[in-house]
């Protein structure tokens, strides 16, 4: 038997010793080739063949899945399954709880309950089990830890299952048995970068060494935990390939480069490194954050490609993965290269992510927002033919294979959803159609609007009742429509369809969620969640295999709704996505480890910042170090995981043929604040040139290797742009710093992006100094004065609020009374009565109250009746409160209790202000509407009130409804509207520039509709509440005040007739504008620098009193 073991710090030494030996085996001899990778042992294998022709018998394994193969045959025969990580996890949860609840953990009784506490443990125990420590070293240093081994194994056993140490001891005893019934056993072996990371692989590796009649090992010269197994329990003969001559293997002499210097001398302390100039081998660089540093990588990785070397020779190698993942993704997409991630891509889960939503509407009271949730995301079953949700499938057949993970498992199905129809507003079929379909329902988009329209914001009760409520809504709208408007009463009868199939199949689901346990221990958790993924996914079968995943964890508990999600939400929301089978052609991007036994051109790697490689060095909280230490054993230290950092940046230096170049962000963008280069970049400067910079020489050397600026996401160079977004901004960039003459030279982007042009195009016109339609409605074509003239003050009504909205700005005017735009509504449970619902539960109590004293004869309120009085408030306002904490779904009830005693103080404060009111007038009118018929703000109004609008002299058609009418007896109307927020009012105000219209429009409304049995004087702003100090605000109905109103109406109307509402904002009316993100957050600013003379009307409104 001859085993070899060579070392070199350069991959392409050893990659082409290997070579030599595949070469030199008899044709058609079977040899196993033992890779760190897959990719390690087929590109060796492929480019043997390429020189030598084809080969049969070469047996290209990884050690773990080699493990596998050489295990099956003895697992099967005693009747043993392998289990998987997160089937190891489980079982020690299943183990803790157990412990815990008999108060036998010991020190970690306080910890057991945290959720990271099972994985850690499963951590721990794993790596002493695959060093094969005995129990009684550890039970000196662990006792406690001893106690959940011995639990761990009696459970494995009990149920006839094996973790990983588990298979590699079985692989070991298969490798070393003389039966010959393995036919891997026994043959030449090629490890091929291998690394042997703990006792139960080396036993492993020995037993096959000790079978195969010839073996040799690559082994990378930094890696010294491989080598110290090597030499001090196989004892195999190891020659270092970098001592013997540098041309035997084919290696040039000559190669004395920054490159050769780096991978022979770094970390090496015990040499003098002489001096050497800077090349172009080993470049640091830094860029603005991660992103940044990943573009200019895609930037380098396009200079390459220019210079000859092909993609698949280029390599870029990740310490962090999870931090650079995504930057690189979309650099590279940008760029046009192509990639092949090692690790495949986490998607999202459609199926995954729709249960969890379900999963947590159920947690969050069966909120209708995670409802929503759940249906957009298409994975809705088809419905029976009742409409409702299919049967959960029978407990014994929703069994599905969980994932293996003793080899990597990547999902095979097609990440993306089979294409759908377009979603349309038209009905297609009759009610017999199911609601939902192939996973889409029949109209999502106007199922969202019922959720909005019925208010449903949690509780099973309250979703029958809110919908049930909205359907008897629609039939009374429905039948006093029926006769009236067709095309208005065919939308409610299609609405009404929609609410019925809606409530047919999510009531049954929100009874599913309703029903499900608060507490209870895992295994009836699993069972409720696989009938509910049965039911509730087209696709349930990835949902059912990470439950059966689970099983083990069976008889722990009582558990919540919020720890199950604590443990599914990362098992749910993503699924592995496998890489392309080849990688030539493509970027290599991967972690550094699967750099082993590869080689490239080019090497690239980020992150070389300080926390982020290396990284931070901590200690394993449930075994510590000094504990560690007193057991004799190869268990993992600080300075192991510091060798381990090393090893990192040798494998990464060693993978490098011809070029490296590390790259750190010097700004870290989510703290805000500067990163410094950590002492590994330093490290590889004083190895490649032979002099140790300060961090501030080499933080300037590496920020003026690249031009990346945060401010401008360009080069300097055009030519060096990644794609046509940057090659645009670097032509500006020097446009920029260009004498006039170069006007024109950028007209290329106008023709070459229409969306750019019309960008473009839009903010000069809305900077220029002349109104143009990018400033809001300004055009007066007679397509739209057509439009127009269906909204002119004669032709349709106006309410107050809306008019006022035209003096603060025309164009919030023209966006939410023409167009009726507002900001988007979901239902959601309020935290506190926000300005507008507080206002509104003010005002339905004082219309009560009023009804109620009415109707008892108790008007007006004086000191005599007060108590009585009162009374009645409290009883009226206990019952709006009832009905709006029904409404609103408040979240906290302390709070919402407080709102409503606030409220509560408030109003019995007014009422007794009323009652000391000597002014004589009595309350005659209450919630007198006008023009607010078919309209759902009608809830509640006046017996007097009107269908029609009222026609104002000054030509406005105004609807609205009045707070409170009162008459004195000596004939004259005051007209009251109630406000519950600040007093704004200014002495001798009118309308206040046209932002106050309330008290002056409704006066002349009342007047108009009282003609002959009233004599209006004045209207008026009672300000209620505290917030407003019962203030009162008082504008007569003077001749002022009534050409204060026909002023409005002139300004109002000709704006909408010509029409011109434009973005023309008053002073600070912007900061709080709905429709901010429409215009942008400078248009007071815009609107300086055009033309005053068209807005002398709005000017002239805006200078009222």
């Amino acid at each position: 038997m001859s085993a070899i073991a060579v070392i070199s710090a350069a991959n392409p030494r050893r990659i082409l010793r290997a070579r030599a030996w595949l070469e030199g085996r008899v044709l058609a001899e079977e040899v196993l080739i033992v890779g760190a990778s897959l990719d390690a042992a087929n590109e060796l294998t492929r480019s043997v063949a390429e020189e030598r022709g084809a080969a049969f018998g070469w047996h290209r394994l990884t050690l773990p899945r080699l493990a596998a193969v050489l295990a099956a045959p003895l697992l099967a025969e005693r009747k043993l399954v392998p289990l998987s990580r997160l089937g190891s996890e489980a079982i020690i949860a299943r183990v803790v709880h157990g412990l815990k609840t008999q108060q036998r953990l010991g020190r970690y009784q306080p910890v057991a309950d945290t959720p990271g506490f099972p994985r850690a443990i499963a951590a721990v125990i794993a790596e002493l089990r695959l060093d094969g420590l005995p129990a009684d070293a550890l039970s000196k240093v662990a006792p406690d830890l001893v106690l959940l081994i011995e639990a761990y194994d009696a459970e494995l056993a009990h149920a006839g299952l094996t973790d990983w140490p588990g298979v590699l001891g079985f692989a070991t005893e298969a490798a070393s048995s003389h039966g010959g019934v393995q036919r891997l056993v026994g043959l030449p072996m090629l490890l091929l970068d291998v690394p042997i990371t703990n006792e139960a692989e080396l036993a492993f590796v020995g037993a096959l060494s000790v079978a195969a009649p010839d073996t040799l090992a690559t082994v990378p010269a930094a890696d010294q935990p491989t080598l110290a197994r090597i030499r001090g329990a196989l004892h195999w003969e190891i020659k270092d390939l970098d001592e013997s001559s540098k041309t035997e293997d084919g290696v040039g002499a000559a190669n004395t480069g920054t490159l050769a210097r780096l991978q022979r001398q770094l970390f090496n302390d015990d040499t003098t490194v002489p001096h050497a100039p800077p090349d172009n081998e080993v470049e640091v660089f830094s860029a603005p954050g991660e992103g940044r540093e990943c573009v200019e990588i895609a930037r380098r990785v396009l200079a390459l490609a220019r210079n000859g070397i092909p993609f698949d020779r280029i390599a870029v190698l990740l310490r962090s993965p999870q931090a650079y993942r995504a930057y690189l993704e979309e650099a590279f997409a940008r760029a046009g290269i192509p990639a092949h991630f090692t690790r495949g891509a986490v998607r999202p889960d459609p199926a995954g992510r729709a249960f969890y939503a379900l999963l947590k509407c159920a947690a969050e009271g069966l909120s209708a927002r995670r409802f929503a949730e759940y249906l957009s995301l298409g994975q809705v079953p088809d419905a029976t033919p009742s409409g409702a949700p299919p049967e959960a499938i029978a407990r014994g057949d929703r069994w599905v294979a969980p994932d293996p993970e003793l080899v990597p498992h990547f999902s095979t199905e097609v990440v993306d959803e089979p294409a759908q129809p377009p979603e349309t507003d038209i009905l297609i079929s009759d009610s017999d159609e199911p609601p939902a379909r192939d996973g889409q329902l029949r109209a999502p988009r106007r199922w969202e609007r019922l959720l909005v329209e019925a208010a449903v914001i949690g509780g099973r009760e309250r979703w029958r009742r809110r919908v049930d409520g909205l359907a008897n809504e629609l039939r009374l709208r429905l039948t006093e429509l029926a006769d009236e408007d067709e095309t208005q009463a065919a939308t409610l009868a299609r609405t009404l369809k929609d609410l019925s199939a809606f409530a047919g199949y999510a009531l049954p689901l929100i009874d599913n969620l309703d029903s499900l346990p608060a507490t209870a221990d895992w295994g009836e958790w699993l069972d409720r969640l696989g009938g509910l993924a049965t039911r509730a996914l087209k696709q349930p079968d990835r949902v059912l295999a990470v439950l059966v995943e689970l099983a083990p964890m069976a008889p722990v508990g009582p558990v919540t709704l919020t720890e199950i999600l604590m443990v599914l939400e990362g098992l749910l929301l993503g699924a592995a996505a496998p890489p392309p089978p080849q990688r030539y052609g493509k970027i290599f991007v991967g972690p550094i480890d699967a750099a082993r036994g590869l080689s490239f051109d080019a090497v690239l790697v980020p992150g070389l910042a300080e926390k982020m490689f290396p990284r931070k060095i901590a200690e394993e909280p449930i075994l510590l170090d000094a504990m560690r230490e007193q057991m004799s054993g190869g268990l993992a230290t600080n300075s192991n995981r510091l060798e381990g950092e090393r090893l990192a940046l040798a494998l990464v230096a060693g993978a490098a043929e011809r070029r490296i170049c590390f790259s750190y962000p010097r700004i870290d963008l989510d703290q805000a604040r500067p990163r410094v280069p950590s002492f590994y970049a330093l490290e590889t400067i004083r190895a490649a040139e032979g002099r140790l910079p300060d961090f501030s020489e080499l933080a300037r050397r590496a920020e003026t290797a690249t031009t990346a600026r945060l401010g401008w996401p360009a080069p300097s160079d055009p030519s060096e742009a990644i794609d046509e977004a940057e090659h645009d901004l670097a032509i500006l960039d020097q446009l920029a710093a260009l004498p006039e003459e170069s006007a024109g030279a950028a007209r290329y982007l106008v023709t070459a992006n229409p969306w750019l042009a019309r960008a473009l195009r839009a903010r000069y016109q809305r900077w220029s100094r002349a109104w143009t339609s990018a400033d809001g409605l300004t055009s007066r074509s007679d397509a739209v004065r057509a439009v127009m003239a269906r909204h002119t003050l004669g032709v349709r009504s106006y309410s107050p609020t809306a008019l006022q909205n035209y003096a603060r700005c025309p164009y919030r005017f023209f966006l939410k009374a023409i167009h009726g735009l507002a900001p988007r509504e979901m239902p959601e449970a309020i935290d506190e009565l926000d300005p507008l619902q507080r206002g509104s539960l003010i005002h339905d109590v004082q219309f009560e109250l009023f009804a109620h004293l009415q109707r008892e004869n108790l008007l007006p309120v004086r000191p005599g009746n007060l108590d009585r009085a009162r009374q009645k408030l409290d009883a009226v306002m206990a019952e709006v409160a009832a009905r709006y904490r029904d409404d609103l779904a408040p979240a906290i009830d302390r709070v919402w209790e407080d709102g409503i005693a606030a409220i509560r103080a408030d109003l019995r404060e007014w009422l007794r202000r009323a009652s000391e009111d000597n002014s004589g007038y009595v309350p005659w009118h209450f919630e007198l509407s006008f023009g607010l018929e078919h309209r759902p703000e009608r809830h509640q109004a006046d017996p007097q009130s009107v269908p029609g609008a009222v026609n104002l002299d000054c030509g406005i058609q105004l609807r609205g409804s009045i707070d409170l009418v009162e008459r004195h007896p000596g004939g004259q109307v005051r007209v009251t509207d109630h406000k519950t927020g600040k007093a704004d009012g200014k002495q001798g105000q009118l309308i206040d520039g046209g932002k106050s219209l309330q008290p002056l429009l409704y006066a002349l409304a009342t007047e108009k509709l009282f003609t002959s049995v009233a004599n209006v004087t004045s209207g008026r702003l009672y300000f209620c509440t505290s917030t407003g100090g019962f203030a009162e605000h008082v504008v007569s109905l003077s001749d002022r005040a009534r050409g204060a109103a026909c002023q409005v109406a002139e300004a109002v109307g000709e704006a909408v007739s010509q029409p011109f509402l434009p973005a023309a904002p008053d002073k600070g009316e912007c900061d709080l504008c709905d429709y901010r993100a429409v215009c942008g957050p400078h248009e007071e600013r815009r609107t300086a620098r055009k033309p005053q003379g068209n807005l002398e009307l709005l000017l002239a409104v805006r200078a009222l009193p």
